[in-house]
C-alpha cells in the first residue's frame, strides 16, 4: 500500500491508528528498520513489486511453512522492497513469493503478519483515496470501514491480535485482501473511480 499523499498538520504527534492490542508479537524494531532501511541493505535485497496483471497478485497465497531464519529473510527482502517504493505495507505476492505475508507499517507500527484474517470490521465506512504499490501512478476512491481487527501469527509462532482505525484500518485490510488475490481496484465501483497520482512536475507546471 502507498504512502499518505496528504501532508499531516504540525502539533503533538496522535496516537497511533495501527497497533497491536493483544500479545507481544515479533515487531520491526528501530534496530530492524534502521538496518533494512539503509542505501546498501535496500541495494542488495529491494526487489521491484509485480504491477497488477501478474499472475502471482491474483491467485490466493498460501500459508507459509518457513523456518524462523527463512521468513525473517522474507520480512527484511519485504519491508526493503516496500521502502525502495515508498509504501506502508507491503504483502509477499508483491515481490512474488505466493505466501501469506504481510508488513503494515502505518505510524511505523512494524507489524508482521502471518496469515492474518480479518475478524471484525466497522459497519461505518468513509470514501477515502487509495493507492497500491502494485498499482503504479495511480489511485482509486472506495469506501472503507473505518476500524478493522485481525488475528494474526508472528514471525516466532506467537499469535496476537491488532486493532487500526481510519488509514490503519484501511491498510490492514489492503494487504490482507493481498493475501486473497484482492487488488482495491477490485473494490472500485467503476474505472472512472481511478485516477492518475499528480507528481511534483505536474504541481509545479499547473503553478508556473
Amino acid at each position: 500500500m502507498t504512502s499518505e499523499s496528504e501532508p499531516t498538520e504540525k502539533g503533538p504527534a496522535p496516537p497511533p491508528r495501527l497497533r497491536v492490542t493483544k500479545g507481544a508479537p515479533w515487531r520491526i524494531d528501530a534496530g530492524r528498520r534502521g538496518k533494512w532501511s539503509s542505501p546498501g541493505f535496500l541495494a542488495k535485497n529491494a526487489v521491484d513489486v509485480r504491477q497488477i496483471g501478474d499472475p502471482v497478485l491474483h491467485a490466493p497465497a498460501r500459508r507459509p511453512r518457513l523456518r524462523r531464519g527463512d521468513l525473517e529473510a522474507l520480512a527484511a527482502r519485504m519491508f526493503a522492497s516496500m521502502v525502495a517504493a515508498h509504501g506502508i505495507g507491503i504483502a509477499a505476492p508483491q515481490i512474488g513469493i505466493p505466501l501469506r505475508v504481510a508488513i503494515m507499517d502505518v505510524d511505523d507500527a512494524g507489524i508482521v503478519a502471518l496469515d492474518p484474517v480479518l475478524e471484525w470490521v466497522s459497519d461505518e465506512v468513509e470514501e477515502t483515496t487509495e493507492g497500491c504499490l502494485s498499482v503504479r501512478g495511480l489511485y482509486g476512491m472506495l469506501e472503507r470501514p473505518v476500524a478493522a481487527r485481525i488475528v494474526a501469527t508472528d514471525l516466532a509462532g506467537k499469535r496476537f491480535t491488532a486493532e487500526g482505525e481510519e488509514f490503519g484500518a484501511q491498510c490492514m485490510i489492503h494487504e490482507t485482501e493481498h493475501l486473497s488475490g484482492i487488488l482495491y481496484v477490485d473494490r472500485l465501483r467503476s474505472r472512472d473511480d481511478l485516477h492518475p497520482v499528480e507528481t511534483e512536475e505536474d504541481r509545479e507546471r499547473e503553478s508556473a
